[in-house]
């Protein structure tokens, strides 16, 4: 894929390989560990709003549980596109087996097939823009595939917070095939696009979680790691089901989610 692309082909292919199957998650089980799920689900019941008989295209859909779940929550017509033949295959099994109609491309996002353009009622991408060193070309090219009155989501992981920081310590390779955005970046690169925003904040207010162990999975202490990021984000959501809201912020947000309307 052209545009600056800082993690590559070959990076994405060896991920894929190595990841496992995902799982649909149950929006009524409300454990601790299905925190994040819901708090999605809540925000998507809130974007989607009743709407039926739409079209859902998830950028960057490899090995995603995304388009399942927009077909058995909202009965969304679901498609997926992604540059990884490995990642894209993932998904095809996974529509499979999850027995949900819908058509994975594997296409290059700067590039697509010309009956792709302007196809689709909400096009979604979780982790990609910040992948590519000109964050609005690849706003702009995202919008390629929304109709007119379409809406364009993008979320990406909060990197120049307490996520980046930890993860350069964990695996700074990591951290190096994502371009650090923050809220006012994102903001101006979809002024720059010419979009037009129609929301764009922090998402959560802690998930340590998003922090990839990448090649330290395999050393003695990452269990360890993985406990610590995960006891302290539980303890934060504790508190928020207590009723002691955390406001969201640049320092330990997770996540940074844009809505444009095209």
């Amino acid at each position: 894929m052209t545009q600056n692309d800082k993690a590559g082909n070959d990076y994405w292919d060896h991920n894929w390989s190595q990841t496992d199957f995902p799982q649909l998650f149950d929006p009524n089980d409300h454990s601790l560990d299905n925190y994040v799920n819901l708090q999605l689900h809540e925000y998507f019941q809130k974007l989607i709003n009743g709407r039926k008989e739409f079209s859902v295209l998830e950028i960057g859909c490899a090995n995603s549980i995304w388009p399942i779940y927009f077909h058995r929550y909202f009965n969304a017509d679901v498609y997926g596109l992604d540059y990884s033949k490995v990642g894209s295959e993932k998904s095809r099994n996974l529509l499979k087996y999850y027995h949900v109609p819908g058509k994975i491309y594997c296409e290059n996002l700067f590039s697509p097939p010309t009956e792709l353009l302007e196809k689709f009622d909400l096009v979604v991408s979780f982790g990609v823009v910040e992948h590519f060193e000109d964050t609005a070309h690849c706003l702009k090219s995202c919008s390629a595939f929304v109709k007119p009155g379409g809406l364009l989501l993008t979320l990406i992981p909060n990197i120049p917070s307490i996520i980046g920081f930890i993860q350069k310590f964990v695996d700074k390779e990591v951290y190096d095939v994502h371009v650090p955005l923050t809220k006012k970046n994102m903001i101006d690169a979809h002024q720059s696009a010419t979009l037009e925003l129609e929301h764009c904040d922090y998402f959560m207010s802690m998930n340590l979680n998003v922090v990839n162990s990448g090649s330290f999975s395999s050393h003695r202490l990452n269990p360890l790691l993985r406990r610590i990021l995960s006891g302290i984000s539980k303890v934060s959501w504790i508190l928020e089901k207590c009723g002691i809201r955390i406001p969201k912020n640049r320092l330990t947000s997770p996540y940074i989610v844009s809505v444009a309307k095209i």
